[in-house]
């Protein structure tokens, strides 16, 4: 199953705009672009986008379906708008803000100075017996409570947690988290073509939520930069502009859960012939954004044989096999909301029949969707694609 969760707030933090903020645009900026300045010389100058998400939100979600936090995945998806002079491949690092910032009013085209930017979070901090209000700088590096997590920064371009020492096993430490601690920064190379983020940050949420080694971790959110390297480096140029949670599409920024709690009961079902088989639900036309919902999903042989003790073979339901998985997609683009994944979509079975359990509440309202199959019979899969369309409604 799954439960999808969008951006509290997100902005970028624009080099060349150094104190100026940019929380209300409608795009999100990673990389580097050229530059000239009041001199006319021109030069390179980096972008880095900030986005975070509720973990009250996930705490509250995790409680309701009674989801050990161990068992499930979480993953931080941005969809691209544009992108521009891209090297041919490059690396997007994904850190954990190590500061609170301000989302601030301002726009690319018109920007403000009541948010966060390259030169400030907005925000005054308190950490410890450390305090101020710019980006925490590389004299300071304050570490978390008493853990082994410290915040890193320039002083400028946002700061984020890092772990000292090599992360091995400390004998005069045993209470810390000197264990190397997992979430704190997920890398993902990529090209120029796609440039969509789909990064599993598992870790990351499970630091948020439970700490590190009995320590908690503030959220901050994410901080999405090409790696050092690739901004050190000038044969990786370019920069990718993703919709952010401001935008007037169907592409926010999102944070999907997924876990498992599928279950398999055939009962005196038998299976189906995935030869010659038909599929059919008791899919509705419409479900509100309010909904969570048992989908069936029937099959039976496509061409039944009568017997003496099957009067009516066409009524006859047969279940799909344990591996049969599904996947939602935007009707009017197909773009993928739910990929197949052979752990978190599997499709459920009872006495009655195959049956998929939604909540549609992360769904955006007033748009049509199409739920999809992947039956994997052996070496054989096989799909159905055409069948089940519905809407969401608010």
């Amino acid at each position: 199953m799954f439960k999808i969760f969008y951006s509290e707030k997100d902005t970028t933090l624009y080099q060349y705009l150094s104190g100026s903020s940019t929380g209300l645009d409608e795009i999100l900026e990673v990389g580097k672009r050229a530059v000239v300045s009041s001199s006319n010389s021109p030069s390179i100058s980096y972008s880095r986008s900030l986005i975070k998400f509720d973990m009250n939100e996930v705490s509250a979600s995790l409680s309701k379906y009674s989801i050990p936090l161990n068992s499930c995945k979480f993953v931080l998806q941005l969809f691209t708008a544009d992108s521009k002079n891209l090297a041919t491949s490059f690396t997007i690092d994904c850190k954990l803000v190590g500061q609170d910032w301000q989302n601030g009013t301002g726009y690319l085209a018109g920007p403000t100075y009541d948010g966060a930017s390259w030169a400030i979070p907005a925000v005054s901090w308190s950490i410890g017996l450390n305090s101020g209000s710019n980006w925490i700088n590389t004299s300071q590096n304050i570490r978390i409570n008493s853990s082994s997590i410290y915040v890193y920064g320039s002083g400028s371009g946002g700061s984020w947690y890092s772990q000292s020492g090599s992360g091995g096993f400390n004998i005069d430490h045993f209470n810390q988290s000197y264990f190397s601690q997992g979430g704190l920064s997920t890398n993902r190379v990529t090209s120029a073509n796609p440039t969509d983020i789909n990064i599993n940050v598992t870790d990351a949420i499970k630091l948020w939520i439970s700490g590190s080694a009995g320590y908690s971790i503030p959220n901050n959110g994410f901080l999405l930069k090409y790696i050092d390297a690739d901004e050190a480096d000038t044969s990786v140029t370019g920069y990718i502009r993703y919709f952010s949670r401001d935008t007037h599409t169907i592409y926010v920024p999102k944070l999907t859960l997924y876990w498992d709690n599928s279950t398999f009961t055939t009962g005196s079902m038998t299976s189906v012939d995935t030869d010659s088989y038909v599929v059919y639900s008791n899919c509705k036309p419409t479900y509100k954004d309010t909904e969570i919902t048992k989908i069936r999903v029937y099959a039976r042989d496509k061409y039944p044989q009568k017997s003496p003790t099957n009067l009516y073979p066409i009524q006859t339901v047969n279940y799909l096999p344990t591996t049969t998985y599904y996947s939602i997609l935007d009707a009017a683009t197909d773009e993928v909301i739910i990929p197949y994944d052979d752990i978190y979509t599997k499709v459920s079975c009872d006495s009655t029949s195959n049956f998929i359990l939604i909540d549609f509440s992360g769904f955006m309202p007033e748009r049509y969707y199409r739920l999809e199959l992947k039956i994997v019979d052996g070496i054989e899969e096989q799909y159905v694609t055409d069948q089940i369309y519905f809407k969401v409604i608010r």
